[in-house]
């Protein structure tokens, strides 16, 4: 067979199809480049499946071939390949040759597709950026089971607390590797696939937090996540109903400690980029690639390793901030995690952002600039390698913009890529790289903050905005065809090592069962009504004061004879709409003012079952209460009759007030989850108590009227004022010249019954109806759980 023979600066070498070669400036690699732009370990060449390939070995400044920048590339005689640049000092080049093996290099006996490890047998080559030096290698010669986890104790210690204390183990039997997850809440991955229980083999690598692992004979290396990684937008396209394109074949790249601003007029994307470049909102074509993985098709395993700050703070304002970061931590780490080591995570990241002499301040008492960098430090508790944030400045004084900018500076020199969205142009000289946005979603310019006037022709960013409402100008022709696009996206851009998988992504863990994310909830949402004063202060008088206004109704003689009380049903009326009014009011804004942070947690891996159910329990516990407050001081020294339906009349009437209560809580939350700002929560709520004071019964008679009385099953104080009718037999204190009382008011067992039975089946369906609408809201990759 015809060999090849590689030319570099320090000679020549035929190439034996039997082994693999190590290329780089380190002296003892099997082939030595020496020069400036090539690193230590550069790349990998090896001979499979009747071709020779070569693999950039997460090298610094990259591999090229035909000009552009590559993560893997087929060799061949007349292929050139550049290490470090595309000319210059690091190119090789192979030739044929029909000559024996040379002397020069012995062949060493080891498995195709790994490379020689000083004192460590083999390892793996790598596939991606982020495996550069590996942080430990394995013997598992003679193991059956090696156990991996953060406890000190393991075999395999990952020192993160994404990690759980006991997470997996290789399972060594018969020379067949098994890798078993232990029940982790981070997950276990195999080529970024979560999952239970798997084999694998040389070829696959399995994610375990921020480690990844490779199998190479009986060693078992591993690679470490350190933050310095790469981001690459590829032919990144998004189309909405109607056909209208949000983002058209968007693609550049960027670098590792690279912090990049994306500026634009309102409509060119910016924010849709953003989310596709996190995975919340995957566009429909094309690729993202995290030091060369799929992010999409790995989101499970890597969206972890990615933190997003959105415009609108993600806090709750009457916490402290270390009470609001220890929560945060609770939510995101693995529910194995100690108090104390969630306690230090946070106070390292306080210690980090400057705030540590503010961390028993409440949110609500810091500065703009302070409560951004609150919401940073949230996202920091799990150390992303890659942060961005959308608007950090909106609305801050430019001493608090700068400062922003500066610490957005400071995030990526320590070791991670910082993205930023911005309106703000006064600082963007701090930043690495700039990308423009044009209308239409496309690029108008990429590259240093600097040369942006000079290419876009003018000599102030007002008049570029002004100057894009032009639509006979080309933008992102010009800079296509642009030398700048070829020096800072095509020279730079690495070509995907293969095509986007048609498979999206698995949904991430959640970092809690659903007990512990229900109990951390709870408590964050105590503490907070606690800590809210106003809150707490209407909760407690809000049903008293209703109670005292149903004092001032007349209701003449409740016990009196049949026939003698007109007046009868008032007191049912205030009390069904007092009921209404403390159940809605309590849950109108709860939801709509908490929409940010439910959607970051969401995405984060927070249950949106345990979400809801924690505001049904702290709002319907606090919400029944009232109920039976009002009932009890709206019924004081009010003569009943001696027996209700079951029992004392005064138990029943508080059960149907509290359950009225309870269910117009849950319409509260439903009004919440449908309104799109907490402005037209009010509206809706005075809507929808006329509508219950309408068709409640009291004020028009509903039975036998076609139309209302349908309307009316759907009207929760409808079957509450019935309840309570039945309870006092209302009916029959009417005159007779009246109406025929409602047959729903009628003193028996099975009519009390259906009157309660349908007013929580009423609460039941309003629950499942919040559920489905709070799907609306979530980022796309939760919506399927």
């Amino acid at each position: 067979m015809t060999q090849l023979v590689i030319d570099g600066p320090a000679g020549s070498m035929i190439l034996d199809p039997g082994r693999s070669y190590r290329l780089g400036r380190d002296p003892g690699s099997d082939i030595v480049v020496d020069a400036d732009r090539v690193s230590r370990h550069h790349a990998v060449l090896w001979f499979e499946a009747g071709q020779w390939l070569l693999q950039d070995a997460g090298s610094r400044n990259g591999t090229y071939a035909s000009g552009r920048r590559v993560q893997r590339v087929v060799v061949h005689a007349g292929t050139s390949v550049g290490l470090g640049q595309a000319t210059g000092a690091g190119i090789v080049r192979f030739r044929a040759a029909a000559l024996v093996p040379s002397p020069r290099t012995p062949v060493l006996s080891q498995a195709a597709g790994t490379v020689p490890s000083e004192g460590a047998g083999t390892v793996p080559f790598p596939r991606a950026g982020q495996w550069r030096e590996p942080v430990s290698v394995t013997d598992l010669a003679g193991a059956q089971i090696v156990r991996i986890g953060r406890a000190p104790d393991n075999d395999i210690v990952v020192s993160d607390l994404r990690v759980s204390r006991r997470h997996a183990e290789l399972r060594v039997t018969g020379g067949v590797h098994e890798i078993v997850d232990l029940g982790s809440r981070g997950g276990t991955y195999v080529n970024g696939r979560p999952v239970h229980r798997a084999r694998i083999s040389p070829d696959d690598f399995v994610g375990i937090g921020p480690s990844t692992f490779r199998l190479a004979g009986d060693t078992l290396t591993e690679y470490a996540d350190t933050g310095e990684v790469c981001l690459q937008a590829h032919g990144l396209t998004v189309t909405v109903d109607g056909g209208k394109v949000l983002l058209d074949h968007v693609t550049f790249p960027v670098g590792e400690k690279c912090l990049l601003a994306i500026v634009g007029p309102s409509g060119s994307g910016k924010s849709t980029l953003l989310r596709a470049l996190t995975g919340l909102r995957p566009a429909d074509e094309g690729v993202v690639t995290y030091d060369g993985r799929d992010l999409y098709r790995d989101y499970a395993e890597l969206r972890s390793r990615i933190g997003l700050v959105p415009q609108d703070d993600i806090l709750h304002s009457v916490l402290t901030v270390r009470r609001a970061l220890l929560y945060a931590a609770e939510l995101r780490f693995p529910d194995d995690t100690s108090a104390p080591e969630r306690e230090r995570r946070v106070d390292e990241v306080l210690a980090q952002l400057g705030l540590d002499h503010r961390a028993e301040t409440r949110i609500s008492a810091l500065s703009g600039g302070q409560r951004k960098r609150v919401s940073v430090a949230l996202e920091l508790l799990t150390k992303p390698s890659l942060l961005f944030l959308d608007e950090p400045t909106s609305g801050l004084d430019p001493g608090l913009d700068k400062s922003v900018m500066h610490l957005l500076r400071e995030l990526a020199d320590d070791g991670r890529t910082v993205a930023v969205v911005t309106h703000s142009v006064a600082n963007l000289d701090v930043c690495d790289r700039l990308l423009v946005m044009a209308p239409g979603g496309r690029i108008a310019y990429f590259g240093p903050p600097g040369q942006a006037l000079p290419f876009l022709g003018f000599d102030d960013w007002a008049d570029v905005f002004l100057a894009f409402d032009d639509p006979s100008r080309d933008w992102a022709g010009e800079y296509a065809r642009s030398p700048l696009h070829r020096e800072y996206i095509t020279a730079d851009l690495i070509v995907p090592a293969s095509a986007p998988s048609p498979v999206r992504r698995a949904a991430p863990p959640k970092q809690q069962s659903w007990s512990e994310q229900l109990g951390t909830l709870v408590r964050r949402y105590c503490r907070g009504i606690v800590a809210d004063r106003l809150f707490l202060g209407i909760t407690l008088v809000l049903p008293v004061l209703m109670g005292l206004l149903a004092r001032v109704v007349p209701t003449g003689d409740l016990t009196g004879p049949p026939g003698t009380n007109a007046s009868a049903a008032n007191l049912l009326l205030i009390l069904c709409v007092g009921g209404c009014l403390t159940g809605a009011a309590n849950a109108v804004r709860e939801l709509v003012k908490e929409r940010p942070i439910y959607q970051r947690e969401r995405a984060v891996g927070l249950s949106r079952s345990a979400y809801l159910c924690s505001k049904l329990l702290v709002l319907g516990l606090i919400t029944v209460v009232q109920g039976v407050v009002l009932t009890l001081v709206a019924m004081v020294n009010v003569g009943t009759r001696d027996e209700g339906v079951f029992t004392a009349p005064m138990a029943e009437l508080a059960a149907a007030v509290a359950l009225l209560s309870f269910t117009a809580m849950v319409v509260g939350l439903l009004i919440s989850a449908l309104a799109r700002t907490s402005e037209t929560t009010m509206p809706l709520l005075v809507l929808v108590t006329l509508v219950q004071l309408v068709f409640c019964g009291a004020l028009v008679h509903l039975d036998g009227k076609a139309v209302m009385e349908q309307v009316a099953w759907l009207v929760p104080a409808r079957w509450a004022l019935a309840a309570l009718a039945a309870t006092l037999d209302v009916g029959r204190l009417m005159p007779p010249g009246d109406d025929a009382p409602d047959p729903l008011w009628s003193q028996d067992a099975g009519t009390w019954l259906l009157d309660m039975g349908v007013l929580a089946g009423l609460a039941v369906v309003c629950s499942f109806a919040v559920a489905r609408l709070l799907r609306r809201h979530e980022p796309a990759v939760m919506r399927a759980r």
